[in-house]
């Protein structure tokens, strides 16, 4: 079976007996540890979900390029009434619509807000002593849904990490470890209404792309807000690290640098830079710089990637969180046909590995305008955005 038709067959996933007797840990609450979740779940499997967050998602985060309702249908099943896929894909694909509709599908005593993963004790245990978690102490943000529930001492049959590009389960891993790909989206969310957009436009600078664009979206509220996007080539020291959850980061930016505006304004025309200067007044813009890697292992022993954690690409291949629910519709299929747990997690490494190497390419040709490969095979910023503004405006003076 190919790796697409075996991640995108729509089977009814049934309890089996291998995924029935494990104590699953997932660490991370996004969307792709709440479809791994899901799928275990109806496998038979207990789960726990952890997530460093005090809270969830359901009124965070911003659009979804795409919602491939079939392997949604895949991932929670087909008891749910269709009626709701449907309202998320006519909703404008806003994250916390499907984050909420992943959480609902799942006990809720079985999700941990709160926990932030420390340690995994028994990775490589000769004894077979399965791992266990060391969370940090709790702060009082983190209620844990009202439960009083002690983890120290429960030992996982296995331990996924869906805990985003800044992993803190990846290196019990891999030694891969994400690198910057030279260019950094600033995403822009605010009201429509009274704000003429979307912003579009382009604009070659000695050989590198920048690109505006945006699309509407309704929000958690029901507000249609503008959901808009600049491709920007930026230095790798100006810009912020991978972080656990990349929707709900906050930037090392805490303020809109004053260059951005008459950045977009020179670059893109002025009906451009009056959008950005009424999304930086009236909504949030942040930066998200583009990280890129693919992890050349994502299964060790019982301790598995998923998501961000096991491969980064850029916003331009639309396969961030469609990846990651991939990702756990492979596991439980892999699960579904396997007679053991360890040959389910050699089918799952297996095509995860592939897929990512196909993604990771996919990335680079996404990526090559934006920030065309140096002799290290990575992109490379040369000049920084104010220095691209100032030779815009010595050219427009003429």
């Amino acid at each position: 079976m190919t790796s697409q038709a075996f991640a995108a067959s729509t089977s009814n996933i049934k309890i089996n007996n291998v995924a029935s007797k494990l104590h699953v840990a997932i660490v991370g609450a996004s969307l792709g540890g709440l479809s791994a979740a899901n799928v275990l779940h109806r496998l038979g499997a207990k789960v726990d979900v952890f997530e460093s967050f005090p809270a969830g998602f359901a009124k965070r985060g911003g659009a979804l390029g795409s919602v491939d309702t079939e392997l949604l249908r895949e991932i929670i099943g087909g008891g749910r009434e269709s009626a709701k896929i449907k309202s998320i894909r006519g909703h404008g694909h806003f994250y916390g619509d499907l984050w909420q509709y992943l959480y609902d599908g799942l006990p809720p005593e079985r999700v941990h807000f709160g926990y932030d993963l420390m340690e995994i004790l028994n990775v490589e245990s000769k004894d077979a002593t399965p791992p266990q978690l060391v969370f940090a102490p709790p702060n009082d943000s983190g209620k844990d849904n009202g439960n009083d529930n002690d983890f120290s001492t429960v030992k996982f049959d296995l331990v996924i990490g869906a805990d985003g590009g800044r992993s803190t389960v990846r290196p019990y891993v891999t030694d891969e470890t994400p690198k910057y790909a030279g260019y950094t989206v600033w995403r822009g969310f605010c009201p429509m209404e009274g704000i003429e957009g979307p912003p579009s436009g382009r604009e070659n600078v000695n050989g590198v792309q920048y690109e505006t664009l945006g699309f509407p979206v309704r929000g958690f509220d029901n507000t249609i807000m503008w959901n808009c996007g600049v491709y920007m080539a930026m230095p790798e020291e100006m810009v912020e690290r991978p972080v656990k959850n990349r929707q709900v980061a906050a930037s090392a930016m805490k303020t809109v640098p004053d260059w951005f505006v008459p950045f977009t304004r020179e670059c893109f025309g002025e009906s451009a830079g009056k959008f950005w200067d009424e999304c930086v007044r009236k909504g949030k813009v942040s930066p998200h710089a583009v990280w890129e890697m693919s992890a050349d292992r994502v299964v060790n022993g019982r301790v598995v990637l998923l998501g961000d954690a096991a491969h980064m690409a850029s916003p331009r291949t639309g396969a961030g969180a469609y990846t990651a629910m991939v990702d756990a519709v492979v596991l439980g299929r892999a699960f579904a046909q396997a007679a053991d747990v360890e040959a389910a997690l050699r089918i799952y490494n297996d095509d995860t590995v592939m897929r990512g190497k196909k993604l990771i390419a996919s990335s680079r040709r996404a990526a090559s305008d934006f920030a065309p490969l140096s002799h290290s095979g990575r992109g490379k910023c040369e000049m920084s955005p104010e220095e691209v503004l100032h030779l815009l405006q010595k050219k427009s003076r003429g």
